[in-house]
C-alpha cells in the first residue's frame, strides 16, 4: 500500500505535536512491510524530519524568523507538490497533514484520509486572525474525505456535532509519546531548586496569562518556588509586560530544549501545569507521566480523557481552583507520589506503534470501500 503525505504541517512547524505525530507514522510505516510511505516536500525547517530515512528537504532560512517566512515555505511546497505529483505513480491513499484543500484537483479520484486534531478554531474563533481560514478549509475537507481520524473521543464528538460528519466515518486514534528520561543529562542553564513547569505554546487559548496570574500568590508565599517555561519561543512583549506587572521577572525562565533535556525538566519539576482552554489530545500530559512529574490539568476538552485518574484537575477560568489543586500537590508529598505512580501506569496505555497500527486499519477500510464502489 503506497501512502503519500504532504508538506503542510512541516511547512509551518519547526517542532510541535502535529509534526511529531506524522514523523512517527512515517518512521514506523517505513519499518514495516504493509505501508510504503512517501512525503512530497521540498523545503522545511522541521527538526523531526532529520531522524527519518527519507530524502531530507532543504532548510529555508532556519536561523531567521521573519514575518511571512512560513507562508513562503508553504507556497513553495504547494507549487512543488502540484508539479511533482503529476510525474509520479498515483498513491493508493493520500494523507494531508493539515487542512488546506489545495490538493483536491491535483489528486483527482485518489482517496484521502483526514486527521482532525481539534476544534479550537470553531470553539474560539475570536482568538484567531481574520485571515485564518482553518474553519472554512477544515469544513471543505471533512465533507470530502473518504475517512476521518480524530485523535480523541472528545474531538470526534466535536467533529460530529460541529461539522455534521457521521460517527461511522470517524476513527478515534490516540497519540502517544516516546520521550525518554536520562537523569545523567543536565540543562545548559541552572534550574531553580523548586519550580512549576509549563510546556509548549502560550498563545490564545493556551491560557498562559491566566496561569501566571493564578500562581503568583503561591510564588509570593514561597520564596524558592519559580516557573520554568519549556518551548514556545521567547516571551512576547505582552507576556513580558505581564511578567513585569506581576513582579515575576526574577522568578521565571524560558528555555527552548530538545526532548532529552525536556524529560529532565519534567522529572525535576514539582508539578506540570496545563491550563489550556482546549486541547484535541495533549501529548505533554503523557510526557509528564513518562518522566514522573505530577500533572495538574485543565478540566476542559480531551484532557480528562487522556489524564484519567492519574492527574488532578482545575477550572481554567477560576484562579482559586488552580491554586487549591496546585497547593495540595506542592505541600503533600504522598499525594504527589501517588500521582507519579498512577501516571507511570497510565502512559503505558499509549504507544506510537498502536497509533500506526490503528491508522493502517483506517487505510484498509478506505481501500475496501473503494473496491466495493
Amino acid at each position: 500500500m503506497n501512502v503519500l503525505f504532504d508538506h503542510q504541517v512541516f511547512s509551518f512547524q519547526d517542532y510541535g505535536g502535529i509534526s511529531r505525530y506524522y514523523s512517527q507514522l512515517l518512521k514506523l510505516f517505513a519499518q514495516g512491510n504493509e505501508v510504503h510511505p512517501d512525503l512530497l516536500i521540498k523545503y522545511s525547517n522541521n527538526s523531526f524530519l532529520a531522524d527519518l530515512s527519507i530524502r531530507a528537504p532543504q532548510p529555508f532560512f532556519p536561523s531567521y524568523r521573519f514575518k511571512g517566512r512560513n507562508e513562503i515555505i508553504r507556497l513553495l511546497n504547494q507549487s512543488y507538490f502540484n508539479k511533482e505529483y503529476r510525474k509520479r505513480t498515483p498513491p493508493d491513499i493520500f494523507h494531508p497533514t493539515y487542512y488546506h484543500p489545495y490538493f483536491l484537483d491535483t489528486i483527482g479520484d485518489i482517496p484521502f484520509v483526514l486527521t482532525i486534531y481539534d476544534m479550537a478554531h470553531e470553539h474560539y474563533p475570536h482568538l484567531f486572525h481574520s485571515f485564518d481560514f482553518t474553519i472554512k478549509n477544515k469544513k471543505i475537507l471533512a465533507a470530502k474525505a473518504d475517512r476521518i481520524i480524530a485523535i480523541s473521543s472528545h474531538t470526534k464528538n466535536d467533529v460530529v456535532r460541529m461539522l455534521g460528519v457521521p460517527e461511522s466515518n470517524i476513527d478515534v486514534i490516540p497519540l502517544a509519546t516516546d520521550i525518554m528520561l536520562d537523569r545523567s543529562l543536565l540543562p545548559a542553564v541552572p534550574l531553580p531548586e523548586r519550580y512549576i513547569l509549563y510546556v509548549g505554546a502560550r498563545n490564545t487559548y493556551k491560557n498562559f496569562l491566566f496561569f501566571l496570574r493564578a500562581v503568583k500568590p503561591l510564588i509570593d508565599d514561597t520564596n524558592q518556588l519559580c516557573i520554568v517555561c519549556a518551548g514556545g519561543g521567547t516571551f512576547s512583549a505582552t507576556e513580558l509586560n505581564e511578567i513585569s506587572r506581576l513582579k515575576l521577572s526574577d522568578k521565571i525562565i524560558q528555555m527552548n530544549v530538545a526532548d532529552e533535556i525536556l524529560a529532565v525538566l519534567y522529572s525535576k519539576a514539582k508539578a506540570f501545569v496545563y491550563p489550556s482552554l482546549y486541547e484535541g489530545f495533549g501529548i505533554p500530559v503523557l510526557e509528564a507521566f513518562a518522566c514522573g512529574c505530577p500533572a495538574i490539568l485543565s478540566n476542559r476538552s480531551s484532557l480528562p480523557e487522556v489524564g484519567g485518574d492519574a492527574a488532578q484537575y482545575f477550572d481554567p477560568e477560576d484562579q482559586e481552583s488552580l491554586v487549591t489543586v496546585l497547593s495540595e500537590v506542592l505541600n503533600n508529598n504522598d499525594a504527589a507520589d501517588t500521582m507519579r505512580i498512577k501516571g507511570s501506569k497510565r502512559v503505558k496505555m499509549y504507544s506510537w506503534e498502536d497509533t500506526a497500527r490503528k491508522t493502517l486499519e483506517t487505510y484498509k477500510k478506505v481501500l475496501r470501500n473503494v473496491i466495493q464502489k
